[in-house]
């Protein structure tokens, strides 16, 4: 059975069926006295799913501190006027029960992370709606299934996980994970990751083929699930497990090597990052800074909108524990915020309506108490500026023109700043990439936003399953885009960087650094060590051989193959998913292109 890999590895054991099925509500009208009682009873299972994500946490930080920041971001949700207030105000309004009320309610929230301009955020859906089915769960009275409970090694198998459910379990005894809900930025694939645990999401009928008992193999580098193996795959898998486990610790060895080619070409490797708490652990995948910082989460996880102050003293504290290292921190990339939600909650179609630079130039203050907070926390480090969503040189010089309001104001304030920042602009709108020499005389850098460029360039949705076939990063269209956009910042002395999933792809890496001068890769923090063997592997020359020969194809399809073929071929360790790991590493090592 085929899903999404979201964390590495093999999980050989008992499959252990968790029941997470959603409870079917229904609407019971009641009278004005008994909708006062629903509202008591509300907020008493609000209480109660408080003091449970309360302890939670406390379990959390002995897990992974960007876990924590996810429980952090279900507390605040809590206390939220929308989740909570108009779920009360529908009670008295229609006069109808809390489960009914609580659902509606969560249907009009989803509807800001739509309008989010960013997959990683967008992801954080299945979340928010995870815990509802907690809420709804206190509601009702159900009882929950302890994890707590299991003796012994067990494979997880459920529809979907709660942060409760995940905290719940014993790791001595969880071995892997398998659901059916969640993709790769789900609180499931951020879990599984920071315990090394093999884990896979997106599977369909996954709960409804594997019962309880039922050996099952969870094969987190290829993506598939094993139901009842053979003696012969048994055989195969546990050797692939034992030999992944020996190429990821060969991985770490030299992570903090610097990432250049074998003819002395470096690239920066960043990270993307969207938490304080997640600086501590950029050291140990060996990135070299903040590629991007994401800003959302700051204000999808507040009551209420972050000021300059709490932002500033949010970047600060980022910026000093990064001491000299690069920063880059985005404006808000949001199609709309909760307390603005009545300007512009009902856009047809969000993807292509107020969203990133537009939306913080029709609200300015907005931006101004952003700009601010970044000039502030210059002063501490290299800190950098970057415009989300650029269409036109015209976003970036009306934006510019209220950086240096920002500016102005904190001079009259007399509140030091770096007067020399960078502005960059990220380039993720086909606009951008055909006015690509007017926008370069307007910023200092680039940063390339492919997840995007490439949804806009195919005009296709990836989250639609009727045409996600069609979303190709290795479309000609794409490919050429990356070249021109290169060529062009080369051409007015600019640097370069790839902010989307394509940056952290190792499949692409050689094809991006042949397509042009690239500076800087950012990606998540997992992804370094990957990247970075690749790069310090391979010629500058060898990768634009490669790069001229994919731009003269005409289907994304053989493109793609050949690329496979290739990388398959010099890296057999790393992208070669049936053979062993080890034998591949030793054969690595006796060969030239050793790190």
């Amino acid at each position: 059975m085929k899903g999404i890999a979201v964390s590495k590895g093999v999980a050989i054991g008992k499959a252990y069926l968790l029941d997470s099925t959603k409870f079917c509500i229904i609407k019971h009208q009641l009278n004005e006295l008994e909708a006062e009682k629903e509202v008591e009873r509300f907020r008493e299972a609000i209480e109660k799913t408080k003091l449970q994500m309360s302890e939670i946490k406390k379990r959390a930080k002995v897990i992974a501190d960007k876990y924590a920041v996810i429980l952090d971001t279900y507390s605040l949700l809590l206390d939220d006027d929308i989740l909570v207030n108009d779920t009360i105000d529908n009670i008295k309004k229609f006069q109808t029960n809390a489960e009914w009320a609580l659902t509606q309610t969560l249907n009009n929230f989803l509807k800001l992370f739509d309008n989010i301009n960013d997959d990683y955020l967008k992801g954080k859906k299945d979340d928010l709606d995870l815990l509802v089915q907690t809420i709804l769960k206190n509601l009702i009275g159900h009882s929950q299934e302890s994890l707590s409970d299991i003796k012994e090694s067990v494979i997880i198998v459920t529809h979907a996980l709660t942060p409760a459910d995940t905290l719940m379990m014993p790791r001595n005894f969880v071995k892997g994970l398998a659901t059916e809900a969640g993709g790769k930025t789900s609180h499931v694939g951020i879990f599984a990751a920071a315990l090394g645990i093999p884990a896979i999401t997106g599977i369909k009928g996954l709960t409804s083929d594997i019962n309880s008992g039922d050996q099952i193999i969870v094969d987190g580098i290829g993506g598939e699930v094993i139901i009842n193996p053979s003696k012969e795959n048994l055989h195969h898998y546990r050797k692939k497990q034992e030999n992944y486990r020996i190429y990821e610790e060969r991985l770490l060895t030299n992570i903090h090597q610097s990432a250049e080619t074998l003819d002395g070409h470096p690239v920066q490797l960043l990270a993307n990052i969207e938490s304080s708490k997640e600086v501590a652990s950029l050291q140990k995948f060996g990135a070299e800074g903040v590629g991007l910082y994401r800003t959302e989460y700051l204000y999808l996880a507040a009551n209420s909108l972050p000021g300059e102050r709490e932002l500033y003293e949010n970047f600060k504290l980022i910026v000093q524990e990064m001491n000299s290292r690069v920063v880059v921190i985005r404006t808000l990339d949001i199609g709309m915020d909760k307390q603005l939600s009545d300007n512009n909650s009902d856009e047809d179609n969000p993807a292509l309506g107020l969203r990133g630079i537009r939306y913080s130039l029709a609200y300015p203050q907005l931006l101004i108490d952003q700009l601010k907070a970044i000039l502030r926390a210059s002063l501490y480090g290299n800190v950098k500026i970057l415009y989300p969503m650029i269409s036109s040189a015209t976003e970036i010089i009306q934006a510019n023109q209220i950086l240096e309001k920002a500016k102005s104001e904190l001079r009259r304030d007399q509140i030091p700043f770096n007067e020399k920042i960078e502005v960059g602009a990220m380039i993720e709108t086909p606009a951008a990439v055909i006015c690509i020499d007017h926008i370069l005389a307007e910023v200092d850098f680039i940063s390339i936003g492919t997840n995007d460029l490439i949804q806009y360039l195919l005009a296709v949705d990836r989250t639609n399953e009727n045409v996600a076939h069609l979303y190709q990063p290795f479309h000609p269209s794409v490919l050429r885009a990356l070249k021109s956009v290169m060529q062009s910042a080369e051409n007015a002395g600019k640097s370069v960087s790839i902010c989307g999933e394509l940056g952290s792809d190792p499949m692409a890496t050689m094809l991006l650094l042949g397509l042009g001068k690239l500076d800087d890769l950012s990606m998540e923090p997992h992804s370094v060590p990957k990247v970075k063997k690749i790069i310090r592997t391979i010629r500058l020359e060898e990768a634009k051989t490669l790069a001229d020969n994919v731009l003269e194809m005409k289907c994304p399809d053989k493109i793609e193959a050949f690329i496979t073929h290739e990388m398959m071929s010099r890296f057999p360790e790393d992208f070669d998913r049936d053979l062993s790991f080890e034998e591949k590493s030793v054969s690595s090592e006796n060969d030239q292109h050793v790190i």
